[in-house]
């Protein structure tokens, strides 16, 4: 991994700039938004705010996170960005029956999940239904450890078998299938018709995008870690209204050269 900011890293950002065409997406919590104690409190500091929606006036821009997208929405409100919700699995056209199937599956896992509610609710951990997915938050738990064990062994119950993500406190069960954050991003590439993209994410999660074998898709993860697919790296979440701030510069420079 190379740091993106680098002399090599900023000659990258400029050619991706440089072409009209290509799409600018970011994960939400842990890269947009600081990661927080309280989900419900994550948002965009002003100043990421402003930068971002400037950069979605001159450049195809996009939101891709594990929230749900009636979760993602208000946070992003007034930003000209394609918003993708459920780590790839709303926001972009998908066939009836598999949203349904989806949301069948996440039914059913509900029921089963509250057979462990108790042991669930002792270690620390809170149970969010997002429809077409599962997320179980234990950054509130007094013990990690004893958390992820209660997770996993409610888990261990669920049919069909789950795909399981590990997040930052946070594991993911989303059924098991062809969509996720990296297919999401190739179709909106694909609809887009762009011919290059940057994605910028901090978690396991976005590794689906990060494992691409697509050489048009250039990857940055926040926070430098040898097991990563990501080619280039932030170095902490702070950074990224300035990496906003520089693919809006460099995007003007493009455009008046």
């Amino acid at each position: 991994m190379q740091d993106v900011f680098s002399v090599q890293g900023k000659r990258l950002l400029d050619r991706l700039a440089g072409q009209g065409g290509s799409l600018f997406a970011f994960d939400f919590d842990g890269t947009l938004a600081r990661i927080v104690q309280d989900r419900h409190a994550a948002g965009l500091t002003e100043a990421t705010r402003e930068v971002l929606q400037a950069l979605s006036v001159v450049a195809p821009t996009a939101v891709i996170s594990g929230r749900s997208l009636a979760d993602l929405g208000p946070r992003v409100k007034g930003i000209s960005a394609h918003l993708i919700g459920n780590h790839g699995l709303e926001g972009l056209p998908a066939s009836g029956r598999v949203m349904q199937q989806a949301e069948d599956c996440c039914r059913a896992w509900l029921k089963a999940v509250a057979k462990d509610h108790h042991a669930l609710t002792r270690a620390g951990v809170v149970v969010e239904d997002k429809t077409y997915s599962l997320t179980f938050h234990y950054r509130q738990a007094c013990s990690p450890s004893a958390a992820r064990e209660a997770i996993f062994h409610a888990v261990s119950t669920l049919l069909p078998a789950p795909r399981l993500v590990m997040g930052k406190a946070v594991v993911n069960a989303i059924p098991s299938g062809n969509l996720h954050k990296g297919t999401a991003m190739l179709e909106l590439m694909h609809q887009l018709q762009t011919s290059a993209a940057l994605y910028v994410g901090d978690d396991d999660t976005d590794e689906d995008v990060f494992s691409l074998p697509d050489e048009r898709i250039v990857s940055v993860r926040v926070g430098k870690k040898a097991a990563t697919a990501a080619q280039w790296f932030l170095t902490r979440q702070s950074q990224i209204g300035q990496l906003l701030k520089y693919l809006i510069e460099a995007r003007a420079r493009a455009v008046s050269a």
